[in-house]
C-alpha cells in the first residue's frame, strides 16, 4: 500500500479520525494490550527425517569404498512454507509516522544490487559445503589421524560444534581413547568447576573404550576424577599423573579394584603416598607392566614391595629425582629386586645416589635380569657405582641392547669390558659436569670399541683418554672388514684429545655416520668445534679437515 504525502488527490474530503491509527511498532492508546495465556501449547517435535546421502559405505582391508547409490538418490527438496495472508486495508488514509527532528531516514532493508542478485528460485536448497559431504566413516578415520598422539581433547571438542555430521563423527567412542587433560585457565568465573561439570558428562557418554588416561598439574579434586574414571572405563591401560597433588590411597585403590586390564601407573612428580603406592602395588601387582615413580624418603618400603615379588611381570621401572636434586642415599637390594621381578626389561635409576647392598656372605650369585634390554644409571651428583656393582647388575643380561652409565666416574674400560653383555647398541659414558676429578688419564678405551663393534651410538663425552687410545679405539670403525659394515650412527667426542687425522678417516669411512659433536676438542682447527648434523655437514667437515695443512699444537 503505497503512502501519500497530505490530503487525498480527489474533491472529497474525509472527516478527520478521532483515534488514528498508530504506527507500526508503536504504543496503541485505544485498545489494551491482549492478555498471555497462562497455558501455553507446545507443539510435538517431529523426529528428522533420515534422506537417502547417495552413497553407500564398503568396508575392506585398510581402506573405505564410497560407492554411489543408482536409486533414488539427491537431496531432498524443502517444504514450502505457507504462504500468510494479507491484512485487511482499514478505510481512510494511511498515517505516517513523524520523524523526530534530526533522525535519517529510514533506509530500505534489501537493496537494489542485493535484490538483482537473488537466485530466481526461491524454494531451490542451498549447496552443503565438503564438510557435510564426507561420510561419517571417513571423518572417523581422519579424526583417528588427529588425535593418534595429543588425545581427544580439545581436538574433538572444538570439531563436535562444526556442524551435526561433525559432532556425530567426533562422538565416536573409538576416537576417546587417549585423554590429556590439564587445569583450566582462569578466564572464566569458576574454571574449575565448569571443567569438573563438562568431565561429569564426557566420563560416562565418551569415555567407555578409554585406554590413557592423563593428569597434568592438577593441585586439586584429583580423586574424584580418578574415581569417575574408574566406575566408567573398564578398558583402561594406563594412567599418569604428572605434578598432581592430593593424590589419595581410596582413589588408587579404586583404579587397583575397577580398572583390571590396567597395566601402567606414572606417577612422576606427584605427591603420592609410599603407602598409597604400596597398597596398589598389592592390590594390582600381578598385572602391573610399567611403574614410574620420583624418589621420596619412604622409597626403601616401595622397592622391598617389589623384591618381595608382588610385580612379577614388571618390565619397566622408573625411579628419578625430579627437578630439584638428590642429597638423600639409599641402599639397593640388587639381588632381591632381581628376584621379584624376573621380566624386567627397562632398568632406569635417573639422578639418584645409591649404593648396592651388600650380599651376605653365604648367598651365590644373584638371578640377574634375563630379559633386560636398557640400563640407565645417568647422574649429574656424586656416584657409588663401581665395577662390582655394575657386574652384580649385570651378571646374566644377555640381550642388553642399551647401557647409559653417563656420569659414573668410577667405571673403567676393563670393568666395562667384562660384562656378558655381548650386543651392545648404545653405550654412553660421557662426563658432564664439573665436579668430577680425574685422577690420571683413562686408558684402553678401544677394549670397548672392538668388543662392540655394532655400536650405532657412542658417548665419550668429557673422557681424558690419550690420543694414541683414541685413534685406536676409533679404528675399530674403519678396519675396512668387508664381513662388518660399519653400523655407527652417533659419535660423541666434546672434550676429548681426539686428533684430526682419526676424525677425518671416520668420516670417510663410515657412510652411516649423521651426527658428531667435537665441541671443545683441543687438537680441532679453530672453526671446527662444534656439532656436525646430517650428511651434508659431514662432508663439509672432511673437506675442511682435508685442507688442513699441519695438525695445530694444543694451547
Amino acid at each position: 500500500m503505497e503512502e501519500s504525502q497530505g490530503a487525498p488527490s480527489s474533491g472529497t474530503t474525509s472527516p478527520p479520525e478521532t483515534n488514528p491509527r498508530p504506527p507500526a511498532g508503536g504504543p496503541s492508546t485505544s485498545s489494551k494490550p491482549r492478555a498471555r495465556s497462562a497455558v501455553t501449547k507446545k507443539r510435538a517435535r517431529r523426529p528428522p527425517r533420515a534422506s537417502n546421502p547417495g552413497y553407500l559405505i564398503q568396508e575392506t582391508e585398510g581402506m573405505l569404498l564410497v560407492i554411489s547409490d543408482l536409486g533414488e538418490g539427491g537431496p531432498r527438496q524443502p517444504r514450502k512454507r505457507p504462504r500468510r495472508p494479507e491484512r485487511p486495508q482499514r478505510p481512510g488514509p494511511p498515517v505516517r509516522r513523524a520523524r523526530s527532528r534530526g533522525e535519517k531516514p529510514r533506509a530500505s532493508r534489501r537493496g537494489p544490487e542485493r535484490e538483482a542478485s537473488l537466485p530466481l528460485d526461491i524454494n531451490a536448497a542451498p549447496e552443503p559445503g565438503w564438510g557435510e559431504r564426507l561420510p561419517v566413516e571417513l571423518l572417523v578415520r581422519i579424526f583417528q589421524t588427529a588425535v593418534a598422539e595429543d588425545g581427544a581433547v580439545p581436538f574433538l571438542c572444538r570439531v563436535a560444534r562444526v556442524c551435526r555430521r561433525w559432532y556425530d563423527a567426533a562422538s565416536h567412542p573409538l576416537l576417546w581413547r587417549k585423554v590429556s587433560i590439564a587445569p583450566p585457565k582462569a578466564l572464566t568465573p569458576h574454571p574449575t568447576k565448569r571443567i569438573l561439570v563438562a568431565l561429569q558428562w564426557l566420563v560416562p557418554n565418551r569415555f567407555s573404550l578409554l585406554r590413557e588416561f592423563s593428569l597434568f598439574h592438577w593441585k586439586s579434586h584429583v580423586p574424584l576424577i580418578l574415581k569417575a574414571v574408574s566406575e566408567s572405563c573398564p578398558h583402561l591401560m594406563s594412567v599418569r599423573l604428572d605434578h598432581c597433588q592430593a593424590v589419595s590411597t581410596e582413589a588408587l585403590g579404586a583404579l587397583a579394584e575397577r580398572c583390571s586390564q590396567l597395566t601402567s601407573l606414572n606417577l612422576k612428580n606427584s605427591q603420592v603416598e609410599s603407602v598409597a603406592v604400596v597398597s596398589f602395588l598389592e592390590a594390582a601387582g600381578l598385572r602391573l607392566r610399567d611403574l614410574q615413580l620420583t624418589y621420596s624418603s619412604r622409597l626403601n618400603a616401595i622397592v622391598t614391595t617389589l623384591s618381595g615379588g608382588c610385580c612379577p611381570e614388571l618390565q619397566l621401572l622408573e625411579i628419578d629425582t625430579g627437578i630439584q636434586p638428590n642429597s638423600q642415599h639409599f641402599q639397593l637390594n640388587i639381588e632381591g629386586l632381581q628376584a621379584g621381578c624376573p621380566s624386567l626389561q627397562v632398568l632406569r635409576l635417573l639422578n639418584l645416589i645409591w649404593s648396592p647392598k651388600p650380599p651376605s656372605r653365604t648367598a651365590s650369585v644373584g638371578p640377574g635380569f634375563p630379559h633386560l634390554k636398557e640400563l640407565c644409571l645417568a647422574t649429574s651428583a656424586h656416584t657409588f657405582v663401581t665395577n662390582e656393582a655394575l657386574a652384580r647388575l649385570l651378571c646374566r643380561s644377555p640381550h642388553l641392547r642399551v647401557l647409559d652409565v653417563r656420569g659414573c666416574s668410577r667405571l673403567t674400560p676393563a670393568g666395562l669390558y667384562s660384562l656378558s653383555c655381548p650386543e651392545v647398541e648404545q653405550l654412553h659414558w660421557g662426563l658432564y659436569y664439573a665436579d668430577v676429578e680425574v685422577a690420571q688419564p683413562q686408558k684402553d678405551c678401544h677394549l670397548l670399541t672392538w668388543k662392540w663393534r655394532g655400536l650405532r651410538e657412542l658417548d665419550l663425552s668429557g673422557q681424558s683418554f690419550r690420543e694414541a687410545d683414541l685413534e685406536q679405539a676409533l679404528a675399530a670403525f674403519t678396519d675396512g672388514d668387508p664381513e662388518r659394515s660399519p653400523a655407527l650412527h652417533s659419535l660423541s667426542l666434546k672434550g676429548t684429545r681426539v686428533t684430526l687425522t682419526s676424525v677425518s678417516t671416520l668420516i670417510s669411512s663410515c657412510p652411516t655416520l649423521t651426527y658428531l659433536n667435537l665441541s671443545a676438542c683441543r687438537y680441532m682447527p679453530r672453526g671446527m668445534k662444534r656439532v656436525y648434523r646430517g650428511p651434508e655437514e659431514l662432508r663439509q667437515c672432511l673437506d675442511q679437515l682435508l685442507s688442513s695443512t699441519a695438525t695445530r699444537e694444543p694451547t
